[in-house]
Parts: C-alpha cells; sequence; structure tokens
C-alpha cells in the first residue's frame, strides 16, 4: 500500500522534522556492536496516540501467537501491516520516507547507496506490536541475512524504575556473548541496529513487556533467503546464512567493519551462530 504523506496534513511535517532532528542528534553506540538507542524518538502527542493505539490493540481479544522467541513459551502479537489506523499509517510514512531512511543508514552504512536505501521496505511479516509477560525471554541470535536494520520501540504501561529499564531492555552481547545493558526499557524510546556477524540480542522480561518490532529488508533477498535456509543446518556448518551475510557486507559496507574484507573473513569464522534462523543455543 502506497501511503501519502501529505493527506496527513502539517502535523506530520512536523512529526518527521521531530523525529529527523532525533535521530541527527543521536550518537551511535559502538559497544557491543554499532547500534543507535533514541530518547524521546516521537513528539509526545504522538507517541501518547501511538500508545493508546498500542493499548487499544493489547485489549481487542484479537491477538495472535508469537512463537520465534523460544520454543519454551509464545508471546502475544497484534500484526500492523494492514491497520489504517491514522497513527500506523503515519508511523509507516515516516520509517518509509527516503529521508528519514538515509538518516538512519548513514550511522551504519559507509555511504550508503540509493540502491541500498531505496530497496527496503518494512517487513510486512514482521511489523506488529510484540506483548510479553513476566518471566519470559528469548534466544540469543542474530538477525537473518534479508534484515538490513531492526527497531524495538519501547512502551511500558506503567511506571518503570532504572533497573527494570535495564532488565526489560533489548540485551546486546559482546562476543562472548556477555550481555551489555544500555538500549533501555523507557518510554519514548527505540533500539536500533544492523544485522551482521555479531549482532548477539535478545531480551528477558520481568514484568509486561510491550514493544513495537520493526525490520527494514531487501525483498528479493528475502525470498533468496528463504530457499537458502531450508537447507541450512548443523551439518553445512549454517554456511547459507553466512554466505548471505558476507555478500551483504562486502556490496553495502559498514562503517563497524571499515570495508575491510579480512575482518569480513575474521567474524565469519569468530561467529558463533549454531542453529537455524541465526540462533545461539547454549549446551
Amino acid at each position: 500500500m502506497s501511503i501519502d504523506p501529505q493527506a496527513f496534513g502539517p502535523e506530520y511535517t512536523d512529526l518527521r522534522a521531530h523525529v529527523l532532528e532525533r535521530i541527527a542528534l543521536t550518537a551511535v553506540g559502538e559497544a557491543p556492536f554499532y547500534h543507535l538507542y533514541i530518547d524521546h524518538l516521537f513528539p509526545e502527542a504522538f507517541y501518547e496516540a501511538l500508545k493508546a493505539r498500542m493499548v487499544e490493540y493489547k485489549n481487542s481479544g484479537k491477538l495472535q501467537t508469537r512463537k520465534q522467541d523460544s520454543k519454551a513459551f509464545v508471546n502475544r502479537r497484534y500484526p500492523l501491516i494492514e491497520s489504517r489506523d491514522v497513527e500506523i499509517l503515519q508511523f509507516r510514512a515516516l520509517f518509509e520516507d527516503r529521508n528519514v531512511k538515509r538518516a538512519l543508514f548513514e550511522k551504519f552504512y559507509y555511504k550508503p547507496s540509493d540502491d541500498l536505501v531505496d530497496f527496503v521496505d518494512i517487513h510486512e511479516n514482521e511489523f506488529e506490536f510484540v506483548f510479553c509477560t513476566p518471566d519470559k525471554f528469548q534466544n540469543v541470535h542474530v538477525d537473518i541475512p534479508p534484515k538490513y536494520m531492526s527497531f524495538v520501540f519501547y512502551f511500558p504501561t506503567i511506571p518503570v524504575d532504572e533497573e527494570e529499564e535495564k532488565k526489560n531492555a533489548t540485551v546486546l552481547y559482546d562476543k562472548e556473548l556477555k550481555p551489555v545493558y544500555g538500549a533501555n526499557f523507557r518510554r519514548n524510546s527505540v533500539c536500533v541496529f544492523v544485522p551482521h556477524f555479531y549482532s548477539y540480542h535478545g531480551f528477558s522480561t520481568t514484568i509486561e513487556r510491550d514493544v513495537l518490532v520493526m525490520f527494514l529488508i531487501n525483498k528479493d533477498e528475502m525470498r533468496v533467503w528463504h530457499d537458502k535456509s531450508r537447507r541450512d543446518s548443523l551439518q553445512t556448518g549454517f554456511s547459507g546464512i553466512a554466505d548471505m551475510i558476507e555478500d551483504k557486507l562486502v556490496r553495502h559496507p559498514l562503517i563497524e567493519y571499515g570495508g575491510d574484507l579480512a575482518r569480513i573473513s575474521e567474524e565469519r569464522a569468530a561467529c558463533r551462530i549454531n542453529a537455524p534462523q541465526g540462533r545461539v543455543m547454549f549446551d
């Protein structure tokens, strides 16, 4: 569905300007891998309207199961791609906007090409609110290669103290798989990162954790991945996912890797993926 931002009037122009300013003013966090944690992402009025819509969906009785976080349990989800509510349409228009995408990609990619910016779209199958109850977790993993940028937007519905902000954050892991906290579970904020060989991440919960999950993907590469992933296995050393990550990093160099082919090879060899779909499982 094509969305015309002009249909939203001048308030959308202000929304877009605010988001672009927040992106520009936020420095990239470099440890344990490059990521953005953007606070006060949206104007307050828009954030509150989006949160109210989220609460409406949560209480709608129309939630679906989300099974990919862990085999031990399911979380709940509300898909957004078919929504015609104005807040969701404005949200989509923002992150489909060429200038917003470019501003984000310039934080991570070395001189991002027009092809890179123009040929990524919101992933229709994983554009959703995700609702997790306390004492849940997501297995450590890296996102699959067709995902060029990953987002987790936070919507706490109760006051959250500093310890709970930390414990319910998106957890980023270093190369030794030690957790690093910093992308706090705080209202009107987002954690953004680019998948690669050591972008290990997950989450755990001590309270209800309500988030909006979104990915920017290349749809052609997603079709290739669907074919490769059927053949990817421990016996092949998960070479399918490794090949696609390496190919992506060569075609679209990351600032973090510096376009260094030897570095890419080293990181591929050290990558700890040992289960399907980019997961890292422990004995």
